[in-house]
């Protein structure tokens, strides 16, 4: 019922490695759900039983401390995928998933999945595969937080960024409709003055330029 998905998925990074009759396996076992904008889709502690990918939209995956204020883990955008830990240890949510626009994702229950990984160990190694290199991208991110001052931290952020939709020119990379100060702040630890001052900063120093939500950076003037 859900084959017309497969191309969807050949885009997908966790399943980037799979053989054709393996993705149609996969294709096989989706549905779909639509959220709204600003809805939730799972919080921090509930019951872990599905993989979500994003057909259209975005998600953000967040935290809240005790007072309230958000940390954004990461936003998610089409062919991305967020939720995958549920599929392997059956533990409560780590954290919360909200739909920052109106949003279709497609889903995966963890005991459709597991039954498809009996009946195709390579499906498995693939995605294992996947998820390694995922858990040291996570693993280089805490790094980032623990040991870097806010500016250097506001600066990875942009150029996580960039990687992953900016558009490079010449010795640029320019990033468009890129994060509010709140985004920033939220997801660099630090207020939204903080970040006007640090933006203000780098500007100054010639590291970026902003005009409005467009942000040019300068890879070659950074120092970590």
């Amino acid at each position: 019922m859900m084959r017309k998905y497969a191309d969807n998925l050949k885009n997908v990074h966790l399943f980037s490695a799979l053989k054709e009759n393996e993705i149609d396996a996969i294709s096989r076992i989706l549905f779909v759900n639509s959220h709204y904008k600003n809805q939730v889709i799972f919080q921090e502690g509930d019951a872990g039983d599905a993989l979500f990918i994003v057909l259209k939209g975005a998600v953000k995956v967040c935290l809240y401390d005790e007072e309230g204020r958000e940390y954004v883990l990461d936003v998610i955008g089409k062919d991305g995928f967020f939720g995958e830990l549920a599929l392997i240890d059956e533990l409560p949510r780590s954290a919360n998933a909200v739909a920052m626009e109106s949003s279709d994702l497609l889903v995966i229950r963890r005991q459709d999945f597991m039954k498809l990984l009996t009946e195709n160990p390579h499906i498995a190694i693939g995605i294992l595969r996947v998820l390694s290199r995922r858990l040291r991208v996570a693993d280089e991110r805490i790094r980032w937080l623990a040991f870097l001052n806010v500016e250097g931290r506001i600066l990875k952020y942009l150029l996580e960024i960039g990687a992953k939709s900016g558009v490079k020119v010449k010795d640029y990379i320019i990033i468009e409709k890129g994060p509010t100060q709140i985004e920033v702040a939220n997801s660099c630890g630090c207020s939204r003055e903080t970040v006007s001052r640090m933006v203000a900063s780098l500007i100054k120093k010639g590291i970026i330029s902003v005009r409005r939500r467009q942000y040019t950076l300068t890879p070659g003037s950074l120092s970590f």
